[in-house]
């Protein structure tokens, strides 16, 4: 499971890469904000193993895909990985529009990883304007290491 996990998150992060080549769209602030507040709430809540906030602000697949089991093995493997996220160390790096979904990529510290964790946050909006989490990916040299190894 933990192999499936590294490679969906290694295949996402190079789509999402190579999707950004090219992508000069300007991503709205009140969209950053949103991101910034949500995607705090999402390491925090892997930091706790709290599953209702973690999954507060994602979008219906979203709730479909990351069910209680998945949280847990998410949880155990990056804190097996690279550790807890340490409070508040998210920093903006960069965002882009791709299609009708915003993408916001943060660098983050973890207790046990070195290097920045690079933290991807992919936000779609409802037809009523509401803002949502579609996906979250983490990318460091642990994790990749990791991911040769399993």
């Amino acid at each position: 499971m933990r192999r499936k996990i590294l490679v969906f998150l290694s295949v996402t992060a190079i789509i999402l890469s190579v999707a950004a080549v090219g992508c000069n769209n300007e991503v709205d602030e009140e969209i950053i904000s949103f991101t910034d507040t949500a995607v705090e709430n999402v390491l925090v809540s892997l930091n706790e193993q709290d599953f209702e906030s973690y999954n507060k602000d994602m979008d219906d697949e979203m709730l479909k895909v990351v069910t209680e089991e998945y949280f847990t093995t998410l949880f155990t493997y990056l804190k097996d990985a690279i550790g807890e996220y340490e409070k508040d160390s998210k920093r903006y790096i960069d965002s882009y529009v791709q299609g009708d979904i915003y993408v916001v990529i943060y660098e983050a510290g973890y207790t046990e990883e070195p290097e920045d964790v690079i933290v991807t946050g992919v936000v779609s909006v409802t037809d009523d304007g509401v803002y949502q989490i579609s996906g979250t990916w983490f990318d460091s040299p642990k994790l990749r290491e990791t991911e040769n190894e399993g």
